[in-house]
């Protein structure tokens, strides 16, 4: 166990300072060297507008790009959001969540890259190999813009689930059916995060997620940056910002078993009481004892998105909609965050 340091600031998208969040890490320029290819790991789960909270907002990584920038880095951004992942639907998803236009004016690159490696994982509880994105290998330097949202499954996909994306593609549901446990699903997620380690952490607190996210909850402004080299005292503070027990999320607690929380936490900004938010809402899969289940309602259009992710193959189109055999069903809810018409539900099945 080990102390750590982790920065907040108070702020909207118009008034953040990286400068000033940065600086009692050691600044920018601890973190990239002049000529690093530096890359912006974001949170580009779905194609969709800044403005629904499910991605990391343009702003952030404009500011993050310009730091990079002043300190003599290549920033470029990347990210393998769910679903497939080929270049059609990468470009999608970069104009939708804005970040194409974005780069286009400040003449940044963008990842198209969809090659993968099997690398080792050096101590890995559940992985002893993990297929890792060639975006993410070939990187000097990895600083990750994680987004505070809720998530059906791990209850918050905050700093600790970040470098899920450096999983391509479709192999991201393939460990969704090896580990459909929360527990082994945390302990997979950890041995990612400890073979594919960002150097910074710097988080998209200005709007956040609530209800049932990654997808399909209620953006909600929370008004804060942070920023930590370490994922775990970042996830910890948001913890006590928001009024959440910690062991409920099940990377947190994981990783509380394998020993791996810093000893204590230091703020040399503000600290999370200072930025105190109350009656934070949870998702429905973290509030109810019963299991949960997804069932298509009636904006189906039918796409196949759902049965093409589904690792266990529990999801078909028949007749123009989706349908669900639960007794395949393994509740990874990948489904809900593929499906572009927020078209199913989650229901109590016995």
């Amino acid at each position: 166990m080990t102390c750590s340091v982790t920065c907040i600031q108070k702020c909207d998208y118009h008034t953040m300072d990286i400068e000033s969040l940065l600086a009692p890490l050691g600044g920018i320029k601890k973190y990239v060297g002049k000529g690093d290819k530096v890359l912006l790991k974001v949170n580009l789960l779905a194609p969709k507008e800044p403005s629904k909270a499910i991605t990391t907002h343009p702003a952030v990584v404009a500011a993050v790009a310009n730091a990079v920038l002043d300190a003599g880095g290549e920033p470029y951004v990347g990210d393998s959001p769910s679903g497939l992942f080929n270049r059609s639907s990468l470009k999608r998803a970069y104009r939708k969540s804005g970040l194409y236009d974005l780069v286009r004016r400040m003449d940044l690159e963008l990842n198209y890259d969809i090659s993968s490696k099997r690398v080792l994982v050096p101590c890995g509880k559940k992985l002893k190999k993990v297929s890792i994105s060639n975006y993410i290998l070939k990187a000097d330097k990895i600083i990750a813009l994680p987004k505070i949202k809720t998530h059906d499954l791990m209850v918050m996909t905050l700093a600790t689930k970040i470098m899920f994306g450096a999983v391509p593609g479709l192999t991201k549901a393939k460990y969704h059916s090896m580990f459909p446990r929360k527990r082994l699903f945390a302990d997979m997620l950890l041995d990612v995060l400890s073979t594919a380690t960002p150097d910074l952490f710097i988080m998209d607190g200005v709007w956040g997620m609530e209800g049932n996210g990654p997808r399909s909850g209620k953006p909600v402004k929370l008004g804060v940056m942070l920023a930590s080299e370490n994922a775990l005292a970042m996830d910890l503070a948001v913890c006590e910002m928001l009024g959440i027990e910690p062991l409920v999320i099940p990377t947190l607690k994981r990783a509380r078993i394998r020993g791996m929380w810093p000893k204590n936490i230091k703020y040399p900004l503000l600290s999370p009481s200072d930025v105190k938010i109350k009656g934070f809402e949870l998702p429905s899969t973290a509030r109810k004892k019963t299991k949960l289940r997804p069932r298509p309602n009636d904006r189906c259009i039918g796409c196949g998105k759902c049965e093409e992710i589904c690792p266990r193959g529990a999801i078909k189109v028949a007749e123009g909609k989706a349908e669900v055999t639960y007794s395949r069903c393994i509740g990874c809810y990948c489904c809900r965050e593929v499906c572009p018409e927020d078209a199913i539900d989650l229901v109590a099945v016995k």
